[in-house]
């Protein structure tokens, strides 16, 4: 690629401007230095690759992924997500779904919302029929319905084996070690409106955050 100062000059933009440029593209993976060399394209991977360092980022898998449902949402009766919800009683609302990336599946996640959420988007046609695909995500479905809008998730990250239903969904054996990633989002009145547990193969999908210091 042209270096910086080749940047610089072409599009009239200062040499900070270029370098942070070079930076962002090297956090999403689409670029690598090599001293000596300069700055290369990444080699295409079978990986999926996206930084994460917000909610609108998790919105933005809509852009490069598919989702394809695989159970069509449906009220159900889930003990530990209504305990996880602060839910009153005992029943919520529950789909689930692979997320595609160039129609390879990548990860399966099982959705839970409190009843009365789950109600806001139970007639959106790509939610009732299993093999269904579309480019959307559940956040922001819900975001377009929500009186409060999203304003935050909170996130675990472990490793777990696939049982019988992931191993069959994900096309891997059982028992095979799968990174989870469970994320509980909230809305700005700070209610608790959905919760993800999601399963990810880890020879296609690679898990990154950017993390900044504030500096004065």
């Amino acid at each position: 690629m042209p270096t910086e100062a080749e940047l610089t000059e072409s599009h009239q933009v200062s040499r900070q401007t270029v370098r942070r440029a070079f930076q962002d593209l090297m956090a999403e993976g689409m670029v690598y230095r090599l001293p000596g060399r300069g700055t290369l394209a990444a080699p295409r991977e079978e990986q999926y690759l996206r930084q994460f360092g917000s909610v609108d980022d998790l919105m933005g898998l809509s852009l490069d992924t598919t989702l394809e449902l695989v159970s069509p949402l449906q009220r159900k009766v889930e003990l530990d997500a209504a305990g996880r919800l602060h839910l009153q009683s005992d029943r919520v609302h529950r789909l689930a779904f692979l997320r595609r990336h160039e129609d390879i599946a990548f990860c399966l996640t099982n959705v839970y919302l409190p009843p009365a959420v789950g109600k806001l988007i139970e007639t959106v046609p790509e939610l009732t029929e299993v093999g269904a695909r579309s480019r959307t995500t559940i956040i922001g479905l819900l975001d377009e319905r929500l009186t409060d809008p999203i304003a935050e998730a909170e996130q675990s990250i472990t490793v777990a084996t696939a049982d019988t239903d992931i191993a069959r969904h994900l096309g891997c054996g059982p028992h095979r070690p799968l990174l989870r990633i469970d994320r509980m989002y909230y809305t700005t009145a700070d209610q608790s409106i959905e919760l993800a547990v999601s399963y990810f193969l880890s020879e296609h999908y690679s898990y990154r955050v950017r993390l900044r210091r504030n500096v004065r």
